[in-house]
């Protein structure tokens, strides 16, 4: 019966060193967040964002949106995803369409995606 009391008086000396080692290093990662994540906070904050009026994409002709999808396309890091809204002018009739889709596609055959 000894040996049962000192092994539960080992688990919970066990737990307890573990919790302070994981409180110790919590506050740890907090101070050096606290040190060195307000420099690269304060990049990101002072990037400008551009935004696009929603209706600046139908003023764009067909060359244009090819040009602007393929520097986009270019402008994007590789293997990363990106979220990029054009609207597409309208378009009245079939053989319009298609060009459209085919400027699309080129554009992002060009950019290499």
């Amino acid at each position: 019966m000894e040996n049962m009391s000192v092994g539960i008086e080992l688990l919970f000396t066990g737990l307890f060193v573990v919790f302070l080692v994981l409180l110790f290093l919590m506050y740890i990662m907090k101070a050096i967040s606290w040190l060195f994540g307000a420099e690269s906070t304060s990049k990101v904050a002072s990037a400008p964002q551009q935004m696009v009026a929603a209706g600046a994409a139908s003023a764009l002709s067909t060359d244009e949106l090819v040009a602007v999808m393929a520097a986009v396309g270019k402008a994007l890091p590789p293997n990363h995803q990106g979220v990029v809204r054009i609207n597409v002018p309208q378009v009245n009739g079939t053989e319009e369409e298609q060009m459209a889709v085919a400027a699309i596609a080129s554009a992002l055959a060009a950019a290499g995606r």
